[in-house]
């Protein structure tokens, strides 16, 4: 290895190095000049602890700013600690109700949190989200939304047959357990018994499956199912062609324009009801129904696509019963002490 005596490097260079690390060091280590721009911009990078802890310093100079105070309290919505940030909103509405992103915050926790706070009477003015300014920036704000279904205790999940109506669009209920065994695999805690095919159900009505105690528990303890899952499927297709006004550009002028034209199209009808029940006491956990349509353009459209591709739409939905999830909400935050 060659070694480099301070003599062999040149005066300018040396002090050229020695600036650079020096400036270097002032900017490391140089607290930001405005705290609250610095904490805005952690929060739009999706670092809420840092932009909670540059708040929470802030605060303690300057205890009763709403602006402050509001941004504390979307940091608690990210973080879970729903109450907390409810307190705060309540107080910053009487501080400072009427600020249009404040009123927002507060709406928004409402829905979301399924609260009722009060908003000031000025607040209610606005409705949609208020435009962003130079001290406030509207940011997307991942807010932990806990499962419907405790399943702490639980360690797996079989996925039985469902009830349907008979279709020769495809077989249903394979396609149905496939789809839900994929996704309990790859997006929750339990693990899908591989029982092939799925075990089959009584030909009840949903209510009467339901309330079946004595089935889902010889079920649950013939496979050792801690959860299962069941229910009835509904899957058809319809035409639904007609008129529709649709743009076109005139070959001649080159300009669009409207026309009306009667357009093939088909709609999908997708229905899931589901039951969760325990395999140990089979008992009804959990129920829960999601719906879901969508159009395609022509006849005769294959279903099998078109079945997961709706599928897909309710992912969520399923996933939610039995895992916690984050869901995407918008809050205002501030930049400085005033709107």
């Amino acid at each position: 290895m060659r070694h480099i005596s301070i003599r062999q490097v040149g005066t300018p260079t040396i002090l050229t190095l020695l600036a650079v690390i020096f400036t270097t060091g002032l900017v490391l280590g140089k607290p930001p000049s405005d705290p609250l721009l610095f904490a805005a911009e952690m929060a739009g990078k999706g670092n809420w602890r840092e932009a909670l802890f540059r708040w929470r310093n802030a605060e303690k100079a300057d205890p009763g700013s709403p602006m402050i105070l509001n941004n504390i309290a979307v940091a608690l919505e990210v973080r879970g600690r729903s109450d907390e940030a409810g307190e705060l909103y309540q107080r910053i509405a009487e501080l400072s109700g009427e600020t249009p992103g404040i009123a927002y915050n507060i709406r928004g926790y409402n829905r979301f949190w399924k609260k009722e706070l009060a908003v000031a009477p000025g607040g209610k003015k606005e409705r949609k989200r208020p435009g962003t300014s130079k001290r406030s920036v509207a940011v997307e704000v991942p807010l932990p939304v806990p499962a419907q279904l405790d399943v702490s205790g639980m360690s797996n999940i079989l996925v039985a047959s469902f009830l349907l109506q008979e279709t020769d669009l495809l077989d249903i209920n394979r396609e149905i357990v496939r789809f839900l065994r994929s996704e309990f695999r790859r997006n929750t805690g339990l693990i899908p018994l591989d029982v092939s095919p799925a075990p089959p159900i009584p030909e009840q009505t949903l209510e009467t499956l339901a309330a079946n105690r004595k089935f889902w528990q010889h079920l649950g303890n013939r496979h050792g199912a801690d959860l299962i899952v069941s229910g009835r499927v509904f899957y058809d297709r319809r035409e639904s062609s007609g008129y529709e006004e649709v743009d076109i550009v005139s070959p001649v002028t080159g300009h669009k324009v409207r026309q009306t034209r009667f357009v093939e199209m088909e709609d999908f009808d997708f229905s899931v009801e589901l039951l969760f029940l325990s395999g140990s006491s089979g008992e009804l956990l959990f129920q829960d129904t999601v719906k879901r349509k969508m159009r395609f353009q022509g006849l005769n459209n294959d279903p099998i696509t078109a079945f997961h591709q709706l599928s897909e739409t309710i992912v969520g939905d399923v996933l939610s019963i039995v895992s916690p999830r984050r869901r995407i909400e918008t809050r205002i935050i501030y930049k400085g002490r005033r709107p």
